[in-house]
């Protein structure tokens, strides 16, 4: 029976070793008593100098204080479920789904024993979730946030300034006859302005201020903690500096803006509006200019 039992986990180990996932075994003190193929290519050791090494030989300390924490919780009786993350910030970032199980005796089912860990390199998975998330909050040609994530933050926005009591603004800007840009320089110079002008717009404005394409030639700017005269300043800046820039090869270029700031009952729609309307006073009074309504 023993020699079958001994056999049996042999083949257990064997087939460990063909699972595309790192699995191993600690004991109480928190030691590696048993790890597959993949766990000792990953730490570059053999199975004999991984026997009863702990996570300090492996792992930067940050990491290891996060494992062993999850491993108290193991030992207590919880199996776990975590996101590891490896060198973090770096071109070498790595990171794992841990799955851990406490390990209970065969004399005594209350007692445990040690802990099962099978971590998962998600990595790749990651990324493309990132990306794909990315993706969706961003506009493709300017890189800056686009309008279904505009609506989100400035929700955001409107929430916080009246929970904090701090003024809140917007700027709806609008590059003057662009059509005439795109019938005559086509809608590849164009889309080189719309480029420009969105850096432009983001060096001119604080970490603070928050960039996005609203659609087409429209950007919006939201402004948190700025009152009426701040954002006036702000936007006579990104105005004066695109009027003075020089667009290669191409017309030049201006842009209207309307401004307004938040009031007592504003809902995203009736702040939106007001700048729209300030913006189509700023293009009916002659372009070029800045526009402020308040209600």
């Amino acid at each position: 029976m023993q020699e079958e039992q001994v056999s049996l986990l042999s083949g257990l180990y064997a087939a460990l070793d063909h699972v595309q996932s790192f699995v191993y075994i600690k004991n109480r003190k928190f030691e590696y008593v048993y790890a597959n193929i993949h766990t000792l290519k990953l730490f570059g050791c053999t199975a004999e100098e991984l026997y009863l090494a702990t996570d300090i030989k492996f792992f930067p300390s940050d990491v290891v204080n996060e494992l062993r924490a999850v491993d108290l919780k193991v030992l207590s009786g919880e199996s776990t479920e975590e996101e590891v993350v490896v060198d973090a910030g770096t071109s070498k970032r790595r990171i794992y789904l841990n799955v851990k199980a406490p390990i209970y005796s065969d004399t005594d089912p209350n007692e445990i024993i040690g802990i099962l860990g099978i971590s998962t390199d998600i990595t790749t998975q990651k990324l493309l979730e990132e990306k794909a998330l990315k993706l969706a909050k961003t506009d493709v040609l300017t890189g800056l946030a686009n309008r279904l994530e505009l609506d989100t933050r400035l929700s955001h926005e409107i929430e916080r300034c009246r929970r904090l009591k701090y003024p809140l603004s917007v700027i709806l800007a609008d590059l003057d006859h662009f059509k005439k840009v795109n019938d005559n320089y086509g809608h590849l110079f164009g889309d080189k302005c719309l480029i420009q002008v969105s850096k432009i717009l983001t060096n001119n404005t604080r970490e603070l201020d928050t960039v996005g394409r609203w659609g087409g030639e429209e950007f919006l700017i939201l402004c948190p903690e700025t009152d009426l005269d701040g954002v006036i300043a702000l936007a006579e800046s990104c105005r004066a500096v695109i009027d003075e820039h020089s667009f290669a090869e191409g017309p030049h270029v201006t842009v209207s803006l309307g401004v307004t700031t938040l009031i007592a009952d504003d809902t995203l729609e009736a702040l939106i509006n007001r700048a729209d309307q300030a913006l189509y006073n700023a293009k009916t009074s002659g372009r070029n200019r800045v526009e402020i309504l308040q209600g």
